[in-house]
């Protein structure tokens, strides 16, 4: 399950992305910034979601069917993902 454990961490890694863009907005970025910006918005806004989703819905159906535990999971990089699978539902929709 070493797929699963690296899509955890590759939607962890999205998703602190989506939380920059969503705190650059109410937020004046200096222009040192702005690059930085520029290129992490398509990671934060288009990838985050659906990965986040994907990968959520997948790790709970293998924990579900008992074929991982949750030792094979890093457990607090899952339950980070859904807190902040809720905030994006809170922003994005």
């Amino acid at each position: 399950m070493g797929r699963l454990r690296f899509l955890l961490k590759l939607a962890f890694i999205c998703n602190l992305c989506f939380l920059l863009v969503q705190f650059s907005r109410y937020v004046n970025m200096s222009k040192g910034f702005e690059a930085v910006i520029k290129s992490i918005i398509p990671l934060g806004m288009m990838v985050a979601f659906p990965l986040n989703v994907v990968t959520l819905i997948f790790a709970v159906v293998m924990l579900i069917m008992k074929r991982i535990g949750w030792k094979e999971l890093p457990p607090y990089v899952f339950i980070v993902n859904i807190i902040i699978l809720v905030s994006q539902f809170f922003f994005l929709f």
